[in-house]
């Protein structure tokens, strides 16, 4: 084995033979390390394309209710936003429909009868718009007096209850009803 000569040692590998010469020869080398460009270029073009596609400028405007199947329509504007009345279909014998204001349940749809509300006046569910909208008034701002609403109901849902709910927000200051759809056309519509 051979004696060295004691002194300082930057390593021996081949990735280092630049750092090794610089300490030895008291750093009179410079140590330039060129940077790449383009491939750094190519990669932030990358980057911004996929976040411009990714980016919603309106932001998110609702969350679609797992319990709701949307109904489809060819044709269809972008909603503002405005309080939400999602009714659920009952997916089985067992459960229920649920009519829901900003995702906290009002009132079964079972109950939702011609013959309970003769007025056609969803007592619970107008107890909550009214809450709303003095809610509404109070904050204030561009959306003071906007009667719109939005309305977001299970295809099944028989219209009746639609009607019903429609009907219980026209006559508690929501004139204005939106249907939130998803865009496409309808497997199930025929020659429409």
């Amino acid at each position: 084995m051979p004696v060295n000569h004691p002194g300082s040692r930057a390593g021996n590998g081949v990735a280092l033979r630049s750092v090794q010469k610089a300490v030895k020869h008291g750093g009179s080398g410079s140590i330039f390390a060129t940077l790449n460009l383009t491939p750094m270029i190519d990669f932030f073009t990358v980057l911004v394309i996929f976040l411009i596609q990714n980016y919603s400028a309106s932001g998110e405007l609702m969350l679609i209710n797992e319990k709701v199947a949307m109904p489809k329509a060819r044709h269809a504007v972008e909603l503002a936003r405005a309080p939400i009345v999602q009714i659920t279909g009952s997916s089985g014998p067992n459960e229920e429909g649920f009519v829901l204001f900003e995702n906290q349940p009002v009132i079964g749809i079972r109950d939702v009868t011609e013959a309970k509300f003769k007025d056609w006046n969803i007592t619970p569910l107008k107890s909550v718009l009214e809450k709303a909208w003095k809610k509404q008034q109070a904050e204030g701002g561009p959306e003071k007096n906007s009667a719109k609403i939005i309305i977001q109901s299970d295809r099944r849902v028989p219209f009746s209850v639609i009607k019903m709910v429609m009907a219980t927000c026209g006559r508690n200051n929501y004139t204005e009803p939106n249907f939130a759809i998803i865009e496409g056309v309808d497997d199930n519509a025929q020659g429409i």
